[in-house]
């Protein structure tokens, strides 16, 4: 079995740390269905279930006998070791059977600390969750002591457990699977969760979501609407939450929807019908999060592809030139300027050959950091491929600001990078255009702040050049220093 890599996981990484933690899972499990019991015998949350979708997930086939073991123990224990013959030996192993299939099935795509549910993932999710909850219910009723039961009896027994199962592994296998992507990268998912409750403009705030469903939640709860209307009311807000922020927020709304929906439900004795109802609730719930929050997500990684470059994460080419195209409009407007830097490294392929691409790689994303830190949050930081690099620096101030961030562009690529094959010592040409007395077009800026870096080079590089006219451009050429014009 392979070892969580996560320094939370460790302690228990070794087998007989699982098989208590795995014990424990399915004590608490079988008595959270207890917890959640809205009629006798009948809950609406079999949390088991999802517990042994998630184990497999996670573990894998191995850990399937143990998961046995366990919830046949966590049964014993709920009946007294001393009834052990009571324990339902053939549901437990139902049970392990059909949703330890259903997660091996989902092990594949949902273990990685970069897990991202797409809204193919999760219709698939949800369609297997439904599929494998009905096979159960629909095989427990072939097995003592619910092959006995009265025709009548058995539709509601099977969509009772065939609901109560359903929502159980829609609840607990998101929430498995989001914990264990935490424990390994939790700073990449703090940073999903970050985004996904930032305000956006023009789009319904966090809070405002969070007690408008809270609202429809317990008006539906407590008041009893009807399905239809009810049902339409909570899963309003719970779809916004999804469609407008994520799967990580919806998720979370759809949770405190539940919550809601379950409280007053458990103060009171309801009949089957109303459970099932109930239940039916939970399921929708989750299931228009998960969908709603995934294809939200798909178009936002639809958008970062076209616009960001996957490896630094700063604005691609495409990106750039739309960026400075807008930013041109905006000087115009303002008859403010505005300076545009072309940055190429020198000494990279050399790094690069020795090193290997994946040295370089992670040299290219220590340049991309180091940069960023050298400009503002309302400048335009780009790769443009290879190791170019290109900023806009909309309303820079004086000549002399520009050339500070220069400089301190240089003096940040001079520092020795470490990487794992080596220590790597690089430089940077710099190629300076100023709007408008460069140029009064996206065109001519970039052709002027390319023509300047390749002049920084033929000087000797680790300088920044900028671009001025033939007039003026003897006289500079005479300037020594880093800072020049071409």
């Amino acid at each position: 079995m392979r070892q969580p890599s996560g320094p939370l996981l460790r302690p228990i990484a070794n087998g007989a740390g699982q098989a208590v933690l795995i014990v424990l899972g399915y004590v608490l499990a079988w008595h959270g269905a207890a917890l959640f019991e809205v009629h006798p015998n009948v809950s609406a949350l079999y949390l088991s279930a999802g517990l042994t979708t998630a184990l497999a997930m996670l573990c894998g086939w191995r850990a399937l006998p143990l998961a046995y073991a366990a919830l046949c123990l966590a049964r014993g224990l709920d009946h007294g070791l001393n009834a052990l013959h009571e324990v339902d030996w053939a549901g437990a192993l139902r049970q392990i059977a059909i949703y330890g299939a259903a997660g091996l099935y989902l092990r594949r795509r949902w273990r990685g600390a970069d897990f991202r549910l797409s809204l193919n993932g999760a219709l698939r999710f949800t369609l297997i969750t439904l599929v494998a909850s009905f096979a159960a219910a629909a095989t427990g009723l072939l097995i003592p002591p619910f092959d006995t039961l009265p025709a009548a009896a058995r539709r509601e027994v099977l969509l009772s457990f065939w609901a109560g199962d359903c929502a159980g592994v829609l609840i607990v296998v998101p929430l498995v699977a989001l914990g264990h992507a935490w424990l390994r990268g939790g700073d990449a998912l703090a940073h999903r969760w970050h985004e996904a409750i930032s305000r956006r403009r023009g789009e319904p705030a966090p809070a405002a979501l969070v007690l408008v469903s809270a609202a429809f939640a317990i008006g539906h709860a407590l008041t009893g609407l009807p399905p239809g209307v009810g049902n339409g009311l909570v899963l309003l807000p719970v779809m916004l939450a999804g469609l407008k922020r994520g799967v990580l927020f919806g998720f979370a709304v759809a949770l405190l929807v539940c919550a809601i929906e379950l409280v007053p439900s458990l103060l009171l004795e309801l009949a089957p019908g109303e459970v099932l109802a109930l239940q039916l609730n939970l399921i929708v719930a989750i299931a228009t999060a998960l969908l709603a929050g995934a294809a939200h997500d798909d178009k936002l990684l639809d958008w970062r592809n076209a616009n960001f470059d996957a490896l630094t994460g700063l604005a691609n080419r495409n990106r750039f030139h739309d960026q400075i195209g807008h930013e041109l409009l905006r000087a115009r407007r303002s008859g403010r300027p505005l300076a545009l830097m072309y940055i190429d490294l020198d000494g990279f392929k050399a790094v690069n050959d020795a090193l290997g691409h994946d040295a370089g790689d992670a040299l290219l994303r220590e340049v991309a950091g180091r940069l960023g830190h050298c400009v503002r949050a309302s400048d335009t930081l780009a790769r443009l491929g290879g190791d170019e690099f290109a900023a806009i620096l909309p309303e820079p101030g004086s000549g002399d600001a520009v050339e500070r961030v220069g400089r301190a562009m240089l003096a940040a690529l001079a520092r020795p990078i470490e990487l794992d094959g080596g220590t790597a010592r690089i430089s940077a040409s710099i190629g300076l255009a100023l709007f408008p007395e460069d140029g009064e077009d996206a065109a001519h800026l970039l052709c002027r702040a390319d023509r300047a870096m390749y002049e920084a080079k033929r000087r000797g590089r680790n300088r920044l050049v900028r671009h001025l006219d033939p007039a003026t451009a003897s006289q500079a050429a005479r300037n020594a220093s880093p800072v020049a014009g071409a």
